[in-house]
C-alpha cells in the first residue's frame, strides 16, 4: 500500500465508534504507517435521532451524503469506497489502511463493512465467515458487507499486517466465531476484547484469552462495557439456567410453546433442541436458522444441530410468498415432496401442544395463520429492552395481549457483568483501560487500574 515508516516506540488508538454508547465499534490503531482498524460496526441507535421506520438514509442514491450531513458517520480520508463519496464533499483517495479485524459477527460490530473500499481486506473467524455469507445469501438486497477479501483465523493464527502482529484468541459470546486480539506493537501489546463473557457454556475459552493477554503485559487494555452501569436489571442467567428454566415452562404447558431469540445465537438453538428432547416435542426453526446451522455443521470446532436429520428439530416453510429468496424455494420444495424435516403453518396449527415454535418480530404474522390457543406459551429469550418508549417492545406485547399468550422471559446475556469485567481487567493487569462500548465509561475508575476515558475521534497516545 504505501512505504513503511522505521518502527517506532509510540502507537495511538482512535475510536470512531463506541464511544459512550453500546456497539458501533469502530477503533484504528496506528504504529508508525501501520493502520488497521479492530470492528467496523453500526451502533444500535445510531438513526433513532432523525430516521424512522422507512424514512432511512439515501444510500443506493446518494451513498454516504446523508450520514455525513448528520455527522452519523466519521469522515476519514482513505476508509471508502470510491462510489459511497461521489455525491458527498469528502474525496475519494486510495486506501490508507492496511486492514480491518472484525471481532465476530454481530450487527454493530461489522455492518459499515459495506461502505469500506473493497481494496481494504477484512479479516474474521472462520465461523463468523460462514455466518457472514449465511446472512447475506438469506437477507438478500437487505445485508451487504462489500465485496473486500475476507481472510479467516482461528485461534492460534499470527497475522502479520506492517509493523503490526495480530493474535486472535477465541472468546465466548452469543455467537460462534467471536474473538478477542493481542496486537503486538511497537510499544508493547495492546489487547481487545471484542464482546464476551464468562457465564456462557464454553467460559474456558473466555478465561484462556485473559490468560494470555496477562502473560503479554499488555500497556492497554481496549475493554468492552455493555453491562457496568449503575444498575443492571438483567437476570444473571448462565444457558444451563436458560434450559432448566425453559425445561420446566414447556413441560408444564399443554399448548404450543413460542421462543424468541436471537437468530444467530447457536448456544440457544441448542438449548432448545435439548429442551424439546426433554419434554417430547419437536423444536421448529425458521428456513434462515436451518441456512445457518447448515453453514456451521462441518466446522469440527463447533457442535451445532442439523435441523433435517436431528430427531428434535423441524424446519419451518412460510406459504404465500410472492418472491421467496433462492435458499427458501429450496424449502419449499421440500415441503411439496413432504420432507418428514419440514413443515408449514398447518401442520403446527393442527398439532400444536408437540411442537416449540422458534419466531421473531419479523415472522410475528405467523401466529395469525397458526392461531395458537389462548394460553399459549411465549418465552422470549433475548435480552429484555430497558427504555420505556421501546416500539418494538409495545408491538410485542400487543401481539401478546392479542393472542392471549402466557408471556415468560428466559436470557442468558452475551456481555460479563461489571464485576466480571472489573476481574478480568485486574487478572490482565494492563498498564490503562480504554473503555469502549459502553453507556458509562466513567464507572471504569472503580477497576482498580488507569483509565484512558476516550473522547471520539480523538487519538490517545501510548509508548512503552
Amino acid at each position: 500500500m504505501r512505504g513503511r515508516a522505521r518502527r517506532s516506540k509510540m502507537i495511538s488508538i482512535t475510536a470512531y465508534g463506541g464511544v459512550d454508547h453500546i456497539g458501533g465499534n469502530k477503533i484504528l490503531l496506528e504504529d508508525g504507517d501501520s493502520r488497521i482498524f479492530l470492528d467496523f460496526g453500526e451502533p444500535f441507535n445510531m438513526k433513532d435521532e432523525y430516521f424512522v421506520d422507512w424514512l432511512l438514509p439515501r444510500e443506493s442514491r446518494t451513498g454516504l451524503k446523508d450520514y455525513f450531513f448528520f455527522d452519523l458517520m466519521p469522515q476519514i480520508k482513505g476508509v471508502y469506497g470510491e462510489k459511497w463519496l461521489e455525491d458527498t464533499d469528502l474525496k475519494y483517495s486510495k486506501p490508507e489502511f492496511d486492514a480491518i479485524f472484525i471481532s465476530h459477527m454481530h450487527f454493530d460490530h461489522a455492518m459499515h463493512l459495506r461502505f469500506v473500499d473493497d481494496k481494504i481486506p477484512v479479516y474474521l473467524g472462520a465461523a463468523a465467515d460462514a455466518i457472514r455469507r449465511s446472512w447475506q445469501e438469506t437477507s438478500g438486497a437487505f445485508v451487504n458487507f462489500g465485496k473486500h477479501e475476507f481472510k479467516t483465523f482461528r485461534t492460534g493464527s499470527k497475522i502479520k499486517v506492517g509493523s503490526l502482529e495480530v493474535e486472535p484468541i477465541h472468546v465466548d459470546h452469543s455467537v460462534p466465531g467471536a474473538y478477542g486480539f493481542l496486537v503486538h506493537t511497537s510499544a508493547g501489546c495492546v489487547v481487545y476484547t471484542g464482546d464476551l463473557r464468562l457465564h456462557g457454556p464454553r467460559s474456558d475459552m473466555t478465561r484462556e484469552f485473559v490468560k494470555r493477554a496477562a502473560e503479554e503485559k499488555p500497556i492497554a487494555l481496549i475493554c468492552e462495557g455493555t453491562r457496568v452501569s449503575p444498575e443492571d436489571p438483567r437476570e444473571d442467567l448462565s444457558e444451563k439456567q436458560v434450559e432448566d428454566r425453559a425445561r420446566k415452562l414447556v413441560a408444564g404447558s399443554k399448548k404450543l410453546a413460542i421462543v424468541s431469540f436471537y437468530p444467530k445465537d447457536v448456544d440457544r438453538m441448542r438449548t432448545y433442541r435439548d429442551v424439546a428432547e426433554a419434554t417430547g416435542r419437536k423444536f421448529v426453526v425458521s428456513t434462515k436458522v436451518a441456512h445457518l446451522l447448515e453453514s456451521l455443521k462441518d466446522d469440527s470446532r463447533i457442535s451445532v444441530p442439523d435441523p433435517m436429520t436431528d430427531p428434535n428439530m423441524l424446519v419451518y416453510v412460510r406459504q404465500g410468498m410472492s418472491r421467496p429468496l433462492p435458499f427458501d424455494n429450496r424449502y419449499q420444495e421440500m415441503l411439496g415432496s413432504k420432507n418428514s424435516h419440514v413443515v408449514c403453518c398447518d401442520d403446527i396449527a393442527k398439532h400444536q401442544e408437540q411442537f416449540i415454535f422458534q419466531t421473531d418480530i419479523m415472522q410475528l404474522t405467523e401466529l395469525i395463520d397458526i392461531l395458537p390457543s389462548p394460553g399459549s406459551l411465549f418465552i422470549r429469550s433475548k435480552s429484555e429492552p430497558f427504555e420505556e418508549d421501546d416500539v418494538q417492545e409495545e408491538i410485542l406485547q400487543n401481539w401478546i395481549k392479542r393472542f392471549n399468550l402466557d408471556f415468560h422471559q428466559a436470557h442468558a446475556s452475551g456481555h460479563a457483568n461489571k464485576e466480571e469485567i472489573f476481574d478480568i481487567i485486574r487478572r490482565i493487569d494492563p498498564k490503562v483501560v480504554v473503555p469502549v462500548h459502553t453507556e458509562h465509561a466513567d464507572l471504569f475508575k472503580k477497576c482498580g487500574r488507569a483509565v484512558k476515558r476516550p473522547v471520539a475521534r480523538e487519538s490517545i497516545s501510548l509508548s512503552k
